[in-house]
């Protein structure tokens, strides 16, 4: 089967779902949305936020993740696959990067991004998307409290990002997830005729020809695009199918039996993510259930007086999550909060690289955490000024003691020894093909024609809070570039 149309979107995720959708809105011709996930439409354990627990392997891609230089892949790195993505996977905080972040994309050459630039994208976002705080679980008041007895202020998150401690804006309508997929897209039964969602269809290879993109093998036959194919399979996939494609480091595609279309250096590399550590209290009372999403309360650190915004950001969790899997490193005996701080604007950086040829292998991702000592250093002093948290009298109500990593870590060695064993992810990958290095600022691949890319894969640099809000802006104005 061979298909035409006028513009294809591969990726139905954050990013995809708003760039069709505002393609669509303007008539430019046929539009095919491609998903490699089933739809999200009516599957309450996608788009409740309370059922995250009910979702199952099918909804996830199953990556594994490195999280040291020679470490084996054994970090659990959930990517979605599902119509809407990872808005539909994740804990549906909702923060607006601070201007300073802008300022800094806009200083390493991404001319049109910047702040005042930014702006009117997340007015734009927040047209369609409705922000609200969670209910306060007693566990999140208490961290809250706490918080403020070692002399923070209370912020709302929802209008600034400063040091302080509150409670997390979600993108969510009291339950429903407010993923674009649901405030973009559904009903898919009434979107425009032009307008298609193909979804349980993964694109295989892009087709270039004379040196520009064509179109895509995919699992259902052939597409061919012919004004752009736009890349929004995020910032594992949209390397892993660029190189699959002859698009990256030609060496590495050479190594793998694949023919060089353009040699792209730096497509897959400098991926960035927030590096977190866990600390866990076991508590006097067993936890009650949370009404909506177990991470409720954040706390902002500015341990950088000169830093542009907060250096490290907490999450409190309701319940001890593992991401490593079945390991018992994290096992209490009884009811227990954890907090997991990461380092905002980690500087560390790993990389995407091909398996195989065989776009059914896994990527193999590298994060390559504390390469820069910057990274180390900042957690650090989170997880110093962590442990003053079971010194006040908020929290001793609420918890009896420390459990892991247990008070017997005290030194240095001893602290950077545990978060080196038990650091952990946020799932806020980004930079794999930034502004500067693979595309220009209107999103369009060097080297090239008619190949654009709108996820998170662009950014030049990693943002200080929780990526969704950015995804969502920055898929807002790749539309407009590509209208324009």
């Amino acid at each position: 089967m061979t298909e035409f149309c006028d513009y294809l979107v591969i990726g139905g995720g954050s990013a995809g779902c708003i760039i069709a959708r505002r393609l669509a809105e303007k008539s430019v011709g046929r539009i095919i949305l491609l998903e490699a996930g089933k739809s999200d439409e009516g599957d309450g354990a996608a788009t409740d936020l309370s059922r995250l627990d009910e979702q199952t392997a099918a909804y996830d891609w199953g990556f594994k993740a490195a999280t040291l230089e020679g470490a084996k892949p054994e970090l659990d790195y959930a990517r979605a696959k599902i119509l809407g993505g990872c808005a539909n996977h994740n804990d549906c905080a909702f923060l607006r990067p601070p201007d300073s972040d802008f300022l800094e994309w806009e200083s390493l050459g991404a001319k049109g991004w910047g702040a005042v630039d930014m702006a009117p994208y997340f007015h734009r976002v927040m047209e369609n998307t409705i922000v609200e705080e969670a209910p306060h679980h007693p566990a999140s008041q208490a961290f809250v409290n706490a918080g403020l007895e070692l002399g923070l202020t209370k912020i709302d998150f929802q209008k600034q990002i400063a040091e302080g401690v509150g409670y997390f804006p979600l993108n969510a309508k009291r339950r429903l997830r407010q993923s674009s997929s649901i405030t973009y897209l559904h009903p898919l039964s009434k979107l425009p005729k032009h307008l298609e969602v193909w979804t349980e269809t993964q694109a295989i290879k892009i087709l270039v020809k004379n040196g520009k993109a064509i179109g895509a093998e995919t699992t259902r036959g052939t597409i061919h695009a012919n004004r752009a194919v736009i890349l929004t399979c995020g910032s594992i996939q949209t390397p892993q199918l660029m190189m699959l494609s002859g698009l990256g480091p030609a060496q590495h595609l050479k190594d793998h039996g694949i023919s060089v279309m353009c040699d792209l250096p730096d497509v897959g590399e400098h991926l960035r993510d927030h590096v977190a550590a866990p600390i866990v209290w076991e508590t006097h009372d067993a936890i009650a259930p949370w009404e909506i999403c177990p991470f409720e309360a954040t706390m902002m650190l500015k341990l950088d007086g000169d830093a542009p915004a907060p250096d490290v950001l907490f999450h409190l969790g309701l319940r001890v999550r593992e991401k490593y899997g079945e390991d018992p490193r994290l096992a209490v005996n009884g009811p227990a909060v954890k907090a997991s701080p990461n380092v905002t604007r980690a500087r560390s950086e790993g990389r995407v690289r091909l398996a195989s040829a065989d776009y059914r292998n896994h990527p193999i991702i590298d994060l390559n955490y504390f390469s820069d000592p910057y990274d180390m250093r900042f957690l650090l002093k989170a997880m110093r000024f962590t442990r003053r948290l079971l010194e006040t009298q908020s929290f001793q109500a609420l918890c009896k003691a420390e459990v892991h990593p247990g008070p017997d870590v005290q030194s240095d060695d001893e602290w950077i020894g545990y978060i080196k064993s038990m650091c952990e992810t946020v799932y806020h990958p980004c930079g794999t093909a930034g502004i500067g290095r693979v595309v220009t600022p209107d999103l369009r691949v060097k080297g090239i024609g008619n190949l654009i890319i709108g996820d998170a894969s662009i950014f030049p640099s990693l943002v200080t809070t929780n990526i969704n809000c950015a995804v969502m802006m920055a898929a807002e104005k790749a539309a407009n570039l590509v209208l324009s």
